[in-house]
Parts: structure tokens; sequence; C-alpha cells
């Protein structure tokens, strides 16, 4: 039932994806009320199959790339929802709801294989250690938006022609505030997600867990992040040199996410 549950939930996420579309092709918000109710309204479908499939399933559903990529999208819409409800940032649905969609796509569509056979998976280590990374990776990606949006809006200050989608962008100050909260709410979620993980990983495959692919992309990003917060609060970088920051930031995540080579072949993300 679930399952069901969860296609409800991405069938109202395509609204927000064609907003998104029609505001980037057309240069023009459109749709976003009803896109805005439709998010709404599938984050609650979402939650509802994620509470479904953990108890159908007797376990935490994050065992697999599909079920942590659902996750994450429902961590999206909420972090949209509170963003918007603090800050009225209607253009950061322009960068989120597409992504919504996108991970919610292939667990809606398909079920996957489920993994919790494994007894490595078996342990309240995972419920921990994926949780955390989610709910950092969530923020970050909203420090990484920020950054974009403030590159975009700070060329078209500049532009002796602004293009319409200027004004539908926030005030920099604003952008800024967003990326420096949102960095500063992630980086506790990593730090603790990646110690968890080193902890749960020296436990399972020994002293040899640090060779780990997945594990060095994980403490390179932290270290990204890291120098990101100490220029920030020593430094006093703000404004363009931090958004660049932010997105270099993000390629590390993506590139961490989808390492899943050596120890971590199992498929859990």
């Amino acid at each position: 039932m679930g399952h069901f549950w969860l296609r409800i939930a991405l069938i109202l996420y395509s609204l927000g994806l064609l907003h998104a579309v029609l505001t980037v092709t057309q240069r023009r918000q459109k749709l976003f009320r009803l896109a805005l109710g439709a998010i709404s309204l599938g984050a609650v479908f979402h939650l509802v199959a994620l509470v479904e499939d953990g108890l159908a399933l007797g376990h935490f559903p994050t065992t697999n790339l599909p079920e942590a990529a659902s996750l994450s999208a429902f961590l999206l819409a909420g972090a949209f929802l509170l963003v918007y409800w603090r800050y009225r940032f209607q253009s950061l649905s322009v960068f989120l709801f597409p992504l919504i969609f996108v991970l919610t796509l292939p667990a809606a569509l398909e079920r996957s294989t489920d993994s919790w056979e494994l007894p490595l998976l078996r342990t309240t280590w995972l419920v921990l250690h994926v949780s955390l990374i989610a709910l950092g990776n969530t923020a970050f990606f909203l420090t990484f938006a920020a950054g974009v949006m403030y590159l975009i809006q700070e060329r078209e200050l500049k532009s002796k022609r602004p293009r319409a989608f200027y004004y539908r962008l926030p005030p920099l100050e604003a952008i800024d505030d967003l990326a420096y909260k949102s960095l500063t709410i992630g980086f506790p979620f990593i730090t603790i997600g990646i110690i968890s993980g080193a902890l749960w990983a020296s436990s399972v495959w020994g002293s040899s867990w640090p060779t780990d692919p997945k594990i060095v992309w994980s403490f390179a990003t932290w270290l990204i992040y890291l120098l990101l917060l100490c220029v920030r609060w020593v430094g006093g970088w703000r404004g363009r040199k931090a958004a660049y920051f932010a997105i270099v930031g993000f390629v590390a995540i993506v590139v961490t996410w989808g390492t899943n080579s050596g120890m971590h072949s199992f498929g859990f993300p």
C-alpha cells in the first residue's frame, strides 16, 4: 500500500516539475500556487508511504539507493516548505521541484530489491547514519541552490538589461542568509553522520575501512564544508566566493553519492 501512496505523491510532484519547466522556458512564474499545494499534499502522501513501507518491511526503508533517494526527496520537499514559510522564496522551487520529482521516480515506478536480508544492514547504525547524512545533504543542497541564485542575481544586477527572471529572485542579502544558515544546519548533521558511519564501518570491516572509496570521498566532502565554514567565520567570506565554494562542495556530495564500489558495493548509499 505504501507503494501506491508513493505513486500518488509522484503525480503531485509532477505538477511542481511542470511549474519549474514553464517558469524557466517562459521566464515567468507559472502555476506556483498550484505547484505549492501539490508539493505540500505530495509530502503528506510521501510520509505515509515511508511509514507504511517501514512497517511492512520491518525496517527503516533506506537499505538501497532508490529508498534513500525517496527519503531525500521527502526531506527536500519538507525543507522547501520550511524555507518558503520563512523567506517566501518562490524562485527556489525552480531548483527543488524537479529534483524532488526525479529522486522519487525510481522508488515509485518499481519496487527495489529488499537488501534487509544482509546481516550488515540489520542494525540501528543504519537508521542513524543514513538519516543524519540525508538531513545534512538536504541542507547542503539548499546552500548550493542559494549559491546558484546568488550568482545569477548578482550577474543580473550588474547587467544593463536584466532579464525578466531577475525580478523573481530574492535580494542578495536574503540569499546569502539562506546559504549561511543552511550551511550551519547541515554541517553538524554531516559530521555526526560521518562519525556514526565510521564507528559502524570500524566494527564491521576492521582497520581496512578508511580505504573504502565512498568513505574517502565522504571525508573529502566534509573537509570542503569545514573549510567553507572557516572562511565564512574567520575570513568573512560572503557572496560570490562563498557561492562558488558551495557549488564545489555539492559537486563533491554528488560524487560521494554515486561512489558505491568497494565495501559499499552492496547497493547501500
